[in-house]
């Protein structure tokens, strides 16, 4: 990205932060005095305290790096954690000096919309970039030039792309000259990929150069990652699995006992919260046809240990008899009119949270596999393996961006979803899925 392009992606965002800090401020005040100005005239100190702070701590945070390159979630971590070590900063500089403070409530109320709105607007203005504004290189064979340039038209439509294919007996390349015929200004360029022939030296030497001239350079699992938010499992291999950043949740202790409180505090709100549902999908699924309401099945879960999950039955009781184990679709006629409500609602799912309190299950993490599907996926794929380093959830981040996996096919696509979530697995992220998740529910209900 050219530098004047930089600046003013940087300044964008300042002026965007700072009115939204004023906004924050003036609506949290409102709300609490019913008075607009109040904190502008009664306290001046507090206010231009808690606007540079907040500014001040975004940018330590290194809240403006511009990289639309990176996946969204990246993109909300650093002002996240900005914006909340600002608010720390302020409530102890306002603890020890309260005699400039504004009220706790105002200070509260602003910084949540503050948060939110401040979040929102990283987000689209994120997004934006990265649809209009990328420079790419993308350097390899055909083939997997093919596929760079496919993640980029779908996840950057209006990025420049170049593709430059190597001459693999050459001594040198030509500076500049690509495969357009022209020279390109490498000083244009955002990013580089290494598409193919990653191990060469020919390419090497001029990704290198492209890096050392300030150019971001990928291979393609990386490209995949940020922009489809995805692993491709055909491009891993135990290189990568030795040296990828992440996998957070199978070493971080603390993450994993944070995890496991929040899990059981979601499962019993949940149940709690969800009790008068379950007893009308009850009474729905005895009246379409007087057999069983819950239904329980073999799965494997964290360690491949198998234990019985607990759904709301959606089918017909003989359906397992009638068809014999095979893949579940969106449209599978086995399921009763009750039954495909309840799908469209995922409140068959309900009674998984009894398996999340058993330890079984956690409330976000891969779909639990039956076995002897998970059998044959294996020896098809041998890094399927790897999601069962987790324990299985109730959501997840391939069930919220796949439809029903009808084919080892479509399997295999969640499975690639579900390696970025083993990957990348935070607490932000979880809530990203939740969040997900109870707009897909929202969405499936209004749509009645």
């Amino acid at each position: 990205m050219k530098a004047s392009r930089q600046t003013r992606a940087k300044l964008t965002l300042l002026g965007g932060d700072l009115l939204l800090l004023v906004s924050a401020l003036s609506l949290g005040t409102y709300l609490r005095v019913q008075d607009l100005w109040f904190s502008f005239y009664e306290n001046r100190l507090a206010t231009v305290f808690f606007v540079v702070v907040s500014l001040l701590c975004l940018f330590l945070a290194r809240g403006y790096e511009v990289q639309p390159q990176a996946s969204a979630t990246k993109a909300l971590q650093k002002p996240s954690l900005g914006l909340i070590g600002a608010m720390i900063a302020t409530a102890v500089f306002f603890y020890l000096a309260p005699s400039i403070r504004f009220g706790r409530w105002i200070f509260t109320l602003a910084y949540l919309i503050a948060l939110f709105s401040i979040l929102g607007w990283r987000l689209t203005y994120f997004l934006l970039q990265r649809r209009h504004s990328l420079a790419i290189l993308v350097m390899g064979d055909p083939g997997w030039a093919g596929l760079a340039q496919r993640l980029v038209r779908e996840f950057s439509p209006r990025s420049t792309v170049l593709v430059w294919q190597p001459d693999l007996n050459a001594n040198e390349i030509p500076d500049g000259q690509f495969p357009n015929g022209g020279p390109v200004d490498e000083a244009n360029l955002d990013l580089a990929i290494l598409a193919g022939h990653a191990r060469d030296a020919v390419v090497i030497r001029k990704a290198a150069a492209l890096r050392l001239n300030g150019v971001e350079v990928w291979d393609l699992l990386r490209l995949s990652a940020e922009f489809a938010e995805r692993l491709p499992a055909r491009l891993l291999d135990e290189h990568w699995l030795a040296t990828a950043e992440g996998f957070r949740s199978l070493s971080d202790r603390s993450f994993r006992a944070g995890k496991r409180l929040l899990d059981i505090f979601l499962a019993v709100g949940g149940l709690l919260l969800t009790s008068p549902l379950l007893a009308v999908a009850a009474l729905a699924i005895k009246l379409q046809d007087g057999g069983k309401v819950i239904y329980s099945q073999e799965r494997l879960g964290r360690g491949e240990r198998p234990f019985r999950v607990y759904k709301l039955r959606t089918m017909i009781s003989s359906a397992e008899a009638i068809s014999g184990p095979v893949w579940a679709s969106g449209k599978d006629p086995r399921v009763t009119r009750a039954g495909r409500w309840l799908r469209r609602l995922r409140f068959d799912e309900i009674p998984q949270m009894w398996n999340v309190l058993k330890g079984e299950m956690s409330c976000v993490g891969p779909r639990p596999e039956r076995p002897c599907f998970a059998t044959e996926l294996k020896a098809k794929y041998p890094y399927y393996a790897y999601r069962h380093l987790v324990r299985p959830g109730i959501t997840g981040w391939a069930q919220i961006r796949c439809p029903y996996a009808a084919s080892e096919e479509a399997t295999l696509r969640k499975l690639e979803y579900d390696l970025y979530y083993v990957q990348n697995a935070s607490f932000l992220f979880d809530l990203r899925i939740i969040l997900k998740t109870i707009s897909i529910v929202a969405s499936a209900w209004g749509s009645r």
